[in-house]
Protein backbone atom coordinates (compact mmCIF):
# COMPACT_ATOMS: atom_id res chain seq x y z
CA UNK A 1 0.00 0.00 0.00
CA UNK A 2 1.07 3.55 -0.98
CA UNK A 3 1.27 6.35 0.73
CA UNK A 4 -1.72 8.21 -0.82
CA UNK A 5 -3.71 4.46 -0.64
CA UNK A 6 -2.67 4.77 3.04
CA UNK A 7 -4.13 8.39 3.90
CA UNK A 8 -6.91 8.38 1.13
CA UNK A 9 -8.53 4.92 3.08
CA UNK A 10 -7.45 6.17 6.75
CA UNK A 11 -8.44 9.83 7.21
CA UNK A 12 -12.18 9.13 6.06
CA UNK A 13 -12.35 6.01 8.31
CA UNK A 14 -11.01 8.28 11.32
CA UNK A 15 -13.71 10.15 11.34
CA UNK A 16 -17.05 7.85 12.24
CA UNK A 17 -14.71 4.67 13.02
CA UNK A 18 -15.37 5.15 16.78
CA UNK A 19 -19.28 5.20 16.29
CA UNK A 20 -19.71 1.36 14.71
CA UNK A 21 -20.05 0.01 17.50
CA UNK A 22 -23.65 1.44 17.30
CA UNK A 23 -24.32 -1.69 15.64
CA UNK A 24 -25.16 -4.64 18.23
CA UNK A 25 -22.69 -6.66 15.42
CA UNK A 26 -19.62 -4.74 16.46
CA UNK A 27 -20.49 -5.21 20.07
CA UNK A 28 -20.74 -8.68 20.04
CA UNK A 29 -17.06 -8.57 18.43
CA UNK A 30 -16.08 -6.03 20.78
CA UNK A 31 -17.28 -8.10 23.71
CA UNK A 32 -15.58 -11.28 22.18
CA UNK A 33 -12.44 -9.70 22.15
CA UNK A 34 -12.11 -8.04 25.56
CA UNK A 35 -12.99 -11.39 26.66
CA UNK A 36 -10.29 -13.41 24.94
CA UNK A 37 -7.77 -10.48 26.24
CA UNK A 38 -8.85 -11.13 29.70
CA UNK A 39 -7.97 -14.80 29.56
CA UNK A 40 -5.03 -14.42 27.92
CA UNK A 41 -3.70 -11.09 30.07
CA UNK A 42 -4.35 -11.76 33.82
CA UNK A 43 -6.07 -7.96 34.92
CA UNK A 44 -4.83 -8.43 38.82
CA UNK A 45 -1.10 -8.65 37.20
CA UNK A 46 -1.61 -5.25 35.40
CA UNK A 47 -0.42 -2.65 37.84
CA UNK A 48 2.38 -0.74 36.95
CA UNK A 49 2.89 -2.66 33.22
CA UNK A 50 3.33 -1.20 30.10
CA UNK A 51 0.50 -2.23 27.12
CA UNK A 52 1.78 -1.44 23.86
CA UNK A 53 -1.34 -1.27 21.75
CA UNK A 54 0.10 -2.53 17.99
CA UNK A 55 -1.95 0.08 15.28
CA UNK A 56 -4.02 1.19 18.13
CA UNK A 57 -5.76 3.76 15.67
CA UNK A 58 -7.84 6.56 17.62
CA UNK A 59 -6.81 4.83 20.91
CA UNK A 60 -10.71 3.27 21.47
CA UNK A 61 -9.14 -0.12 23.26
CA UNK A 62 -6.64 1.95 24.91
CA UNK A 63 -9.59 3.85 26.29
CA UNK A 64 -11.39 0.68 27.00
CA UNK A 65 -8.74 -1.64 28.46
CA UNK A 66 -8.15 1.97 30.93
CA UNK A 67 -11.18 0.81 32.92
CA UNK A 68 -9.88 -2.66 33.76
CA UNK A 69 -6.01 -2.67 33.60
CA UNK A 70 -4.13 -0.33 35.63
CA UNK A 71 -1.59 -0.22 33.67
CA UNK A 72 0.90 2.31 31.28
CA UNK A 73 0.20 2.20 27.58
CA UNK A 74 2.08 2.93 24.38
CA UNK A 75 -0.48 3.74 21.38
CA UNK A 76 1.57 3.17 18.26
CA UNK A 77 -0.19 4.08 15.12
CA UNK A 78 1.25 5.09 11.55
CA UNK A 79 -1.73 7.07 10.51
CA UNK A 80 -1.83 11.08 11.48
CA UNK A 81 -5.86 11.09 11.24
CA UNK A 82 -6.36 8.40 13.49
CA UNK A 83 -3.84 9.42 16.78
CA UNK A 84 -4.77 13.23 16.44
CA UNK A 85 -9.16 11.21 17.16
CA UNK A 86 -7.22 9.05 19.89
CA UNK A 87 -4.89 12.00 21.35
CA UNK A 88 -8.87 13.73 21.84
CA UNK A 89 -10.13 10.37 23.15
CA UNK A 90 -7.60 9.72 25.76
CA UNK A 91 -8.17 13.36 27.10
CA UNK A 92 -11.73 13.13 27.62
CA UNK A 93 -11.33 9.29 28.94
CA UNK A 94 -9.20 11.31 31.83
CA UNK A 95 -6.02 8.68 30.90
CA UNK A 96 -3.47 10.81 29.48
CA UNK A 97 -1.21 10.13 32.20
CA UNK A 98 -0.70 6.59 31.19
CA UNK A 99 -0.73 6.89 27.70
CA UNK A 100 2.18 7.62 25.43
CA UNK A 101 1.01 8.09 21.87
CA UNK A 102 3.90 7.11 18.96
CA UNK A 103 3.37 7.48 15.33
CA UNK A 104 5.26 4.88 13.08
CA UNK A 105 5.34 1.72 11.15
CA UNK A 106 5.17 -1.51 12.64
CA UNK A 107 7.75 -2.78 10.73
CA UNK A 108 10.05 -0.50 12.09
CA UNK A 109 9.51 0.40 15.70
CA UNK A 110 12.93 2.19 16.87
CA UNK A 111 11.58 4.61 19.02
CA UNK A 112 10.82 1.53 21.64
CA UNK A 113 13.78 -0.24 23.44
CA UNK A 114 14.18 -4.04 23.05
CA UNK A 115 11.94 -5.56 26.08
CA UNK A 116 10.34 -2.93 27.33
CA UNK A 117 6.50 -3.43 27.49
CA UNK A 118 4.59 -6.15 29.08
CA UNK A 119 2.12 -7.46 26.59
CA UNK A 120 1.59 -6.50 23.59
CA UNK A 121 -2.19 -5.79 22.02
CA UNK A 122 -3.43 -5.83 18.31
CA UNK A 123 -7.06 -5.66 17.78
CA UNK A 124 -9.18 -5.53 14.47
CA UNK A 125 -6.16 -6.63 12.23
CA UNK A 126 -3.58 -4.13 12.03
CA UNK A 127 -1.08 -6.34 10.67
CA UNK A 128 -3.22 -6.88 7.22
CA UNK A 129 -2.04 -3.24 6.26
CA UNK A 130 1.13 -3.83 6.85
CA UNK A 131 3.39 -5.08 4.11
CA UNK A 132 6.19 -6.54 5.75
CA UNK A 133 4.76 -8.86 8.15
CA UNK A 134 7.85 -10.88 9.16
CA UNK A 135 9.97 -7.65 9.71
CA UNK A 136 6.71 -6.20 12.17
CA UNK A 137 6.76 -9.69 13.63
CA UNK A 138 10.19 -9.68 14.84
CA UNK A 139 10.15 -5.93 15.59
CA UNK A 140 7.20 -6.50 18.30
CA UNK A 141 8.73 -9.82 19.69
CA UNK A 142 11.88 -7.64 20.01
CA UNK A 143 10.51 -5.17 22.06
CA UNK A 144 8.52 -7.72 24.38
CA UNK A 145 9.88 -8.51 27.38
CA UNK A 146 10.31 -12.31 28.47
CA UNK A 147 7.33 -13.80 29.67
CA UNK A 148 4.70 -11.00 28.04
CA UNK A 149 2.13 -11.83 25.79
CA UNK A 150 0.80 -10.83 22.26
CA UNK A 151 -2.29 -10.70 21.27
CA UNK A 152 -2.22 -10.18 17.37
CA UNK A 153 -5.75 -10.13 15.28
CA UNK A 154 -5.75 -10.49 11.38
CA UNK A 155 -8.12 -10.40 8.80
CA UNK A 156 -9.30 -14.10 7.90
CA UNK A 157 -8.16 -16.13 5.19
CA UNK A 158 -10.67 -18.64 4.78
CA UNK A 159 -13.93 -16.44 5.82
CA UNK A 160 -12.36 -13.94 3.31
CA UNK A 161 -13.01 -16.54 0.67
CA UNK A 162 -16.26 -17.67 1.84
CA UNK A 163 -17.38 -13.95 1.54
CA UNK A 164 -16.09 -12.99 -1.99
CA UNK A 165 -17.39 -16.89 -3.47
CA UNK A 166 -21.18 -16.20 -1.16
CA UNK A 167 -21.42 -12.27 -0.99
CA UNK A 168 -19.34 -10.75 -3.73
CA UNK A 169 -20.04 -13.93 -6.49
CA UNK A 170 -16.58 -12.96 -7.74
CA UNK A 171 -14.69 -14.38 -10.36
CA UNK A 172 -12.16 -17.09 -10.63
CA UNK A 173 -9.46 -15.36 -11.23
CA UNK A 174 -10.19 -13.16 -8.22
CA UNK A 175 -10.76 -16.15 -6.35
CA UNK A 176 -7.05 -17.80 -7.66
CA UNK A 177 -5.15 -14.42 -6.63
CA UNK A 178 -6.51 -13.97 -2.84
CA UNK A 179 -6.03 -18.20 -2.45
CA UNK A 180 -2.34 -17.38 -3.91
CA UNK A 181 -1.53 -14.46 -2.85
CA UNK A 182 -3.56 -14.82 0.93
CA UNK A 183 -4.46 -11.23 0.25
CA UNK A 184 -8.06 -9.30 -0.52
CA UNK A 185 -9.34 -6.34 -1.98
CA UNK A 186 -12.93 -5.19 -0.43
CA UNK A 187 -13.71 -2.59 -3.16
CA UNK A 188 -12.21 0.64 -4.35
CA UNK A 189 -11.58 2.62 -1.46
CA UNK A 190 -10.10 -0.33 0.47
CA UNK A 191 -6.33 -1.10 0.06
CA UNK A 192 -5.03 -5.02 -0.73
CA UNK A 193 -5.06 -6.39 2.98
CA UNK A 194 -2.96 -9.45 3.99
CA UNK A 195 -5.09 -12.32 5.20
CA UNK A 196 -4.17 -15.25 7.93
CA UNK A 197 -5.15 -18.75 8.93
CA UNK A 198 -4.67 -19.98 11.88
CA UNK A 199 -1.68 -21.88 10.89
CA UNK A 200 -0.18 -19.02 9.09
CA UNK A 201 -0.67 -17.05 11.97
CA UNK A 202 0.84 -18.86 14.04
CA UNK A 203 3.41 -19.66 11.92
CA UNK A 204 4.26 -15.95 11.56
CA UNK A 205 4.71 -15.73 15.27
CA UNK A 206 6.80 -18.93 15.69
CA UNK A 207 9.21 -17.56 13.27
CA UNK A 208 9.76 -14.24 14.83
CA UNK A 209 10.41 -16.40 18.13
CA UNK A 210 7.18 -16.72 19.91
CA UNK A 211 5.38 -19.97 21.15
CA UNK A 212 1.77 -19.40 20.37
CA UNK A 213 -0.55 -20.75 22.93
CA UNK A 214 -4.13 -20.11 21.77
CA UNK A 215 -5.73 -18.60 18.28
CA UNK A 216 -9.46 -17.86 18.30
CA UNK A 217 -11.43 -16.97 15.12
CA UNK A 218 -13.77 -13.32 16.20
CA UNK A 219 -16.38 -14.57 15.55
CA UNK A 220 -16.96 -17.73 14.18
CA UNK A 221 -20.74 -18.34 13.76
CA UNK A 222 -22.26 -14.84 13.27
CA UNK A 223 -21.79 -13.12 10.04
CA UNK A 224 -22.13 -9.43 9.48
CA UNK A 225 -24.74 -7.82 6.98
CA UNK A 226 -23.58 -5.15 4.07
CA UNK A 227 -25.20 -2.85 6.30
CA UNK A 228 -22.56 -3.42 9.39
CA UNK A 229 -20.35 -1.80 7.00
CA UNK A 230 -21.71 1.88 6.21
CA UNK A 231 -19.85 3.89 6.55
CA UNK A 232 -22.46 6.38 8.22
CA UNK A 233 -23.48 3.80 10.00
CA UNK A 234 -26.78 4.75 9.93
CA UNK A 235 -28.11 1.45 8.47
CA UNK A 236 -28.63 -1.67 10.65
CA UNK A 237 -27.95 -5.19 9.54
CA UNK A 238 -31.05 -8.63 10.41
CA UNK A 239 -28.18 -9.66 12.48
CA UNK A 240 -27.68 -6.11 14.46
CA UNK A 241 -31.35 -6.32 14.55
CA UNK A 242 -31.00 -9.41 16.06
CA UNK A 243 -28.61 -8.78 18.35
CA UNK A 244 -30.58 -6.40 20.25
CA UNK A 245 -32.56 -9.05 21.83
CA UNK A 246 -30.39 -9.05 25.30
CA UNK A 247 -31.18 -13.16 25.43
CA UNK A 248 -29.99 -13.61 22.10
CA UNK A 249 -27.10 -11.62 22.32
CA UNK A 250 -25.75 -13.60 25.36
CA UNK A 251 -26.77 -17.13 23.69
CA UNK A 252 -24.69 -16.35 20.86
CA UNK A 253 -21.80 -15.03 23.21
CA UNK A 254 -21.93 -17.99 25.57
CA UNK A 255 -21.44 -20.13 21.85
CA UNK A 256 -18.84 -18.06 20.15
CA UNK A 257 -16.49 -18.44 23.35
CA UNK A 258 -17.29 -22.58 23.32
CA UNK A 259 -16.30 -23.01 20.07
CA UNK A 260 -13.69 -20.08 18.45
CA UNK A 261 -10.88 -21.50 20.01
CA UNK A 262 -11.45 -24.67 18.79
CA UNK A 263 -8.97 -26.06 16.06
CA UNK A 264 -11.73 -27.18 14.04
CA UNK A 265 -13.70 -24.06 14.26
CA UNK A 266 -11.16 -20.88 14.37
CA UNK A 267 -10.88 -21.30 10.78
CA UNK A 268 -14.24 -19.66 10.63
CA UNK A 269 -13.31 -16.95 11.98
CA UNK A 270 -13.93 -13.14 10.30
CA UNK A 271 -10.84 -12.18 11.91
CA UNK A 272 -8.03 -14.60 13.18
CA UNK A 273 -6.93 -13.73 17.01
CA UNK A 274 -3.40 -15.52 17.85
CA UNK A 275 -1.89 -15.47 21.68
CA UNK A 276 1.96 -15.68 22.14
CA UNK A 277 4.39 -16.21 24.66
CA UNK A 278 7.97 -14.51 24.70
Amino acid sequence: MNKKEFKDFFEPYSKNVDNANKQAFWKLSDALIFEIIKRNIPVGTSKGAVIFDAGGGTGRWICDLAKTYESDFILYDLSEDMLAVAKTNIEKAGIASRVKIIQGDLAAIGAVPDSSVDNIVSVYSPISFVGNIETAASELFRILKKDGTIMIMGHGYHNALASKINNYIASAGELRQIAFESMVKWGDAVPKLNLFSQESMEALLAGAGFTPTKTYGVPVFVQPGPEDFDATNSKKSRISAALENPDFFAQIFKMEMEFNSKKTIANRGMNIFAAAKK
